[in-house]
């Protein structure tokens, strides 16, 4: 079948081809025949029970190599497993959120309410049916990211990340997104992937995006309104260490005045602190102030269309 997807050139008797590789492997495998050897060693072609399809190296570009598809010309396949790859990725990634959705939805009407150990135990069995089908997809998308990892001129991994297992953890944000105590919690990055069609047909996911936008672009402002009161706040501090200075210096003076001597010294000690403490705030101020104007990117999940 090799020559006809991927052109004459391609020699599927090569052994180093990849479709033969594992074949070789299991022809190199002693104890993988069960028949005796005085009996006759050739296999049947009738016979279909050697044909392990599980085993078999399929001959996408992403198994044959860039190399040996760029001598064979076979650059254009590599573009389309590119974009096959990617849609792979976005369907693996809908089914993730969709079952995490229905796993929180599930603990969260289902599983706490249980009132008998029959009712838990039918609500913990969905759980599990709904974590298989999670692990599945996730298998999918890691093993999708892999093979996208060797296919050459794209940079479609800074978008796809890899999963990690918190990721795939149910959170309380999706179940209710509209319960209290959750301004600051945020979603793994994957809900806040553009997929198209991700909302079409499905309309608890567009309220989901819908609410999630909201709660970021609130707890963005947020942010912004934070950085605008620390600014105010650090020349609020280099004032007061300004002030207590000047006020320590009116003490010297009047203590000098009075013929205190020691008075004076305590309090030509106690200005020169202060002194010291805006020095050094305002140089470190400084420094932080040339780190917040670096623009921060904030991610929003879904969108107002």
């Amino acid at each position: 079948m090799a020559p006809t997807y991927l052109g004459v050139e391609v020699d599927v008797n090569d052994p180093d081809c990849p479709v033969n590789s594992v074949r070789n492997l299991l022809h190199d495998d002693e104890g993988y025949s069960d028949l005796d050897n005085d009996q006759n060693s050739d296999p049947n072609p009738l016979d279909t029970s050697m044909f392990q399809p599980e085993l078999t190296v399929i001959p996408l570009p992403s198994n044959i190599g860039e190399v040996r598809c760029r001598e064979l010309g076979l650059t254009n396949l590599m573009k389309e497993e590119i974009s096959l790859r990617e849609g792979q990725a976005n369907d693996a990634l809908h089914a993730i959120r969709v079952h995490l959705g229905d796993k929180a939805l599930i603990f969260h009407n289902t599983v706490q309410s249980a009132k008998s150990q029959a009712s838990s135990t039918r609500a913990w069995t969905r759980v599990r049916s709904v974590e298989t089908a999670v692990n599945l997809n996730a298998s999918i998308y890691s093993k999708c990211r892999s093979q996208l990892a060797k296919l050459p001129d794209h940079d479609l991994l800074k978008k796809y990340l890899p999963l990690k297992k918190e990721d795939l953890k149910a959170s309380s944000a999706v179940a209710d997104p509209n319960a209290r105590g959750q301004r600051d919690t945020t979603l793994s990055w994957f809900w806040s992937l553009d997929v198209q069609g991700d909302t079409s047909g499905n309309d608890w996911m567009t309220e989901f995006y819908w609410v999630n936008w909201l709660r970021t672009k609130a707890l963005r402002d947020r942010w912004n309104e934070e950085v605008i009161l620390v600014k105010h706040e650090m020349q609020w501090s280099i004032n007061f260490f300004n002030h207590r200075a000047k006020q320590w210096l009116g003490h010297m003076r009047n203590a000098t005045s009075a013929g205190l001597t020691g008075h004076t010294c305590y309090a030509a000690r106690q200005s020169h602190i202060y002194e010291q403490l805006a020095a050094h705030a305002e140089d470190s101020f400084r420094k932080m102030l040339v780190q917040l104007e670096v623009p921060v990117s904030v991610t929003i999940v879904g969108g107002t269309g």
